[in-house]
């Protein structure tokens, strides 16, 4: 049976351990967006320039430790989609799909635009495909008059 390790923490102060090297099967990396809220361990209002310069930092980082096959699943605001992409790719990530996570409700409502419904989630994988991918186990309902299950 395999084992299992969370790391939770500062990960570019977690991440440089030569011994992960390798190790890491998936990632899941929720970073702050960058919106000037107010952390205790993080200034959230970088330059544009010194923001997604820390983020590539973050997903080499993380590349170094996945294992072949291992995958990243990197969620930030839609608006981002480019910058994101940008940095996996600069990063040595092969891009498998962009997951559309729709909220039920807007953290920021707005009237000049159209509200902020939705973050994406960019799947990438070290390497060509997953070593591992395992289907929904759930067949969600799908909207009215949408084309059929495939089966």
């Amino acid at each position: 049976m395999s084992e299992y390790k969370i790391l939770t923490g500062d990960c570019l102060e977690l991440l440089p351990n030569k011994r992960s090297i390798g190790s890491v099967d998936l990632t899941f990396l929720d970073p702050p967006f960058n919106q000037n809220k107010d952390y205790s361990h993080h200034d959230d209002n970088l330059s544009p320039e010194e923001y997604w310069g820390m983020i590539k930092d973050v997903c080499q980082k993380i590349f170094a430790v996945t294992s072949v096959g291992g995958a990243v699943f990197f969620m930030q605001r839609e608006k981002n989609t480019e910058e994101v992409l940008r940095c996996l790719r600069e990063s040595g990530w092969t891009l498998q799909n962009l997951i559309i996570w729709k909220k039920k409700t807007s953290a920021v409502p707005v009237s000049s635009k159209f509200g902020k419904h939705y973050q994406i989630i960019a799947y990438a994988t070290k390497g060509d495909k997953a070593r591992v991918f395992n289907r929904l186990r759930i067949s969600p309902p799908l909207p009215a008059n949408y084309k059929k299950e495939e089966r």
